[in-house]
């Protein structure tokens, strides 16, 4: 009976723990890079400041919604500029301070050379860790 009990319990935990999420997409500003995470429970909208981003050091804006459509404030994200191309990581750490609202401001983008880069995050809520990848317009040499 135990034994049974057990793997019925683990047989829960192991659904529950991959579970794919169904978010609505609501977008809000037009040319946005935007796209639900790789599980489904947030979905991010990216727009770069300037929206052409240039070699050197670069800002961005991110609206974080969760599956529902409600804004995500307080979340702690990990971002990662990724050229592809030539499998490079910027030298430099962006930092994302919560503006509130589901709003972040990314400063500190640094791109040390053109080409098509991304943007890896990882989205640490309480509830859930989460990625994404988002691909930016590509980056122009000064």
């Amino acid at each position: 009976m135990m034994k049974r009990m057990t793997i019925s319990f683990l047989t829960v935990l192991f659904f529950a723990c991959t579970v794919k999420y169904t978010p609505k997409m609501v977008q809000h500003i037009k040319g946005s890079v935007f796209k639900a995470t790789d599980s489904g429970y947030y979905t991010t909208e990216l727009v770069m400041k300037p929206k052409s981003p240039k070699v050197g050091k670069n800002r961005a804006h991110l609206i974080i919604h969760n599956y529902e459509s409600e804004d995500v404030p307080g979340l702690k994200i990990k971002i990662t500029p990724y050229l592809p191309a030539r499998e490079l990581t910027s030298p430099d750490v962006p930092t994302v301070k919560d503006a509130g609202r589901g709003l972040y401001i990314i400063d500190n983008i640094y791109f040390p050379e053109p080409g098509n880069w991304q943007l890896r995050l990882k989205i640490y809520g309480e509830e859930m860790v989460d990625t994404v990848v988002l691909p930016i317009p590509e980056v122009k040499g000064q």
